[in-house]
């Protein structure tokens, strides 16, 4: 296990107070194209004749929509805001992507459900959803200027692939002073290996957190009852 020992001489990075009105919950690629097997990624598979070849990843994903779906209603009843963070290109054939995405148009034909979110997951509402042509998300959107007009300093991230996509928009948000939680049971990847190696670079040292999806509901429910009292 990668651990730098560093970190041992200094002290771990401080959170402010939980706040829901300056937290946002981003679910990042849930979406037909890369996270169920009728979208793009699996007809790759089968295009290639290895259509068993990503199994363990739509098993992962298959696990984790619950958890997310509940954080998801927890944090609406929380009065957190949700947005929904997508892969989807400006240009039919993805020229106006990036690399980083490994996406070609000439590989597998695109299908127009591949935009879809997964319904278990998808936006409800006014929801904010954010199309990205790059891994990481901050690179090809406008989400930093979003955050900071709502006000936001946290983020609940959820959604795949926790050493790629994730990782990228995780520590790119640490790095312009966002407070960051990964919710660990709320990622997934295309291997369990992958997903626990991700988790334990990310939050060595402590600058990014993790927690599961029933501590930040209970946190997001105490939340709520401190602000209700008030009124």
């Amino acid at each position: 296990m990668a651990h730098d020992p560093y970190y041992e001489l200094v002290p771990e990075p401080r959170e402010l107070p939980f706040d829901a009105k300056r937290t946002v919950l981003l679910i990042i690629d849930l979406q037909y194209l890369d996270a169920h097997p009728e979208g793009w990624m699996g007809r790759l598979c089968r295009e290639q004749g290895r259509p068993d070849l990503l199994n363990e990843r739509w098993e992962f994903i298959d696990e984790i929509l619950p958890n997310v779906r509940r954080l998801q209603d927890a944090c609406r009843a929380g009065g957190i805001e949700l947005i929904h963070i997508r892969v989807k290109y400006l240009t039919r054939d993805c020229r106006d992507g990036q690399r980083s995405l490994a996406m070609d148009e000439k590989a597998i034909s695109a299908n127009l459900r591949d935009d879809d979110f997964l319904e278990l997951v998808a936006p409800q509402g006014d929801e904010l959803v954010i199309n990205k042509t790059s891994a990481g998300t901050f690179n090809s959107t406008a989400l930093d200027q979003i955050l900071r007009n709502m006000n936001i300093d946290r983020l609940l991230v959820t959604g795949i692939v926790t050493e790629g996509c994730v990782e990228l928009t995780a520590r790119d948000a640490a790095d312009r002073g966002f407070y960051v939680t990964l919710v660990k049971d709320a990622l997934a990847s295309s291997t369990h290996v992958a997903h626990d190696d991700a988790l334990q670079r990310m939050t060595d040292g402590g600058l990014i957190k993790a927690r599961t999806v029933d501590e930040l509901c209970k946190q997001i429910s105490a939340d709520h009852l401190a602000a209700a009292q008030k009124h």
